[in-house]
């Protein structure tokens, strides 16, 4: 009987991980203009062979590499839609003020600049931490805490986007004081808005 043939060296699950890293780490030094793949792959210790294997160029890594870390998103789920947007708000709040996460302002930025990056968005135009916020809008709609023909799109980016504004438009000394404060307000002002709007008629909901 002929010997089973043997499997491959198996992959190293913390390659991926390392190479995602070192992409931040190259892109927050040197911006998109100087970011490669050689810079990457000499700092993770990935040769670029493996790195092709998993993204198809340069800017498909970075974008998975920015993008990577609100994944925390996807983890909320408390039971309650208010609870859930309070958890979503705190956190990406939190997010956006730490060096990481002003890699996604900034890596929108150059994509208007860069077809390169751009053609990456396209590929990819819904990550992770979108996604999973409209579903947490979308168990809301499902338990009954919305309206069922809520706009789902709409009370996501609205809370997302008011967060984004206040942490990119508010001095630091003010966020550190009013961070509990203005989460609570946005997302309850939200969540009345938007049930109100649904008890208006039809004709006028426009206006």
């Amino acid at each position: 009987m002929a010997k089973a043939q043997r499997s491959g060296r198996p992959r190293d699950p913390g390659v991926e991980q390392r190479a995602l890293a070192a992409a931040r780490t190259v892109y927050a030094e040197r911006g998109w203009s100087g970011f490669s793949l050689d810079e990457v792959a000499r700092r993770s210790g990935i040769g670029k062979g493996s790195l092709y294997l998993r993204w198809p160029d340069k800017a498909a890594l970075l974008v998975a590499a920015v993008r990577e870390r609100a994944g925390f998103i996807a983890e909320i789920d408390t039971g309650s839609l208010r609870g859930d947007l309070l958890a979503f708000a705190r956190g990406w709040r939190d997010y956006l003020r730490t060096d990481e996460g002003a890699l996604i302002f900034r890596l929108g930025v150059d994509a208007t600049f860069s077809p390169q990056l751009a053609d990456a968005f396209a590929d990819d135009p819904y990550p992770e931490h979108i996604r999973a916020t409209r579903a947490i809008v979308r168990r809301g709609i499902d338990r009954g805490e919305l309206p069922p023909h809520t706009s789902v799109a709409l009370v996501a980016d609205l809370v997302a986007g008011a967060v984004t504004n206040h942490v990119h438009t508010t001095p630091a000394h003010l966020l550190d004081s009013q961070n509990a404060d203005h989460v609570d307000d946005l997302v309850d002002v939200v969540l009345v808005g938007t049930r109100k709007r649904s008890e208006v008629p039809a004709e006028t909901s426009d206006l």
